[in-house]
């Protein structure tokens, strides 16, 4: 059951992104990465924003939390405590290095 903070973000989240608006941007290309390896070009990447391409009709809950991290990793530790595991391992080795 995802918590109350946790899914009202879930509710608002934008499948595309402006780069500015994009939290620790300096870091997007290693998220992107990461989240394209668990879900195959779940994330685009164009001249100017980033582009939620989810695979699942409606997407997932792995491909939601995923592109809310890329966008969020601020928001890492919360969106962990609702992800699967291989995405929560993802997430505690990217706030160890950060």
């Amino acid at each position: 059951m995802l918590t109350l903070d946790v899914q009202s973000i879930l509710n608002a989240i934008p499948s595309q992104v402006n780069w500015q608006d994009v939290v620790q941007f300096e870091k997007l290309d290693e998220r992107v990465a990461r989240a394209n390896d668990l879900c195959a070009n779940v994330v685009g990447v164009n001249e100017d924003y980033i582009e939620w391409c989810p695979n699942n009709e409606p997407p997932s809950l792995m491909e939601t939390l995923i592109w809310w991290w890329v966008v969020r990793p601020d928001l890492g530790a919360a969106i962990a405590i609702e992800a699967p595991q291989e995405l929560k391992k993802i997430i505690g080795q990217y706030i160890l290095q950060n």
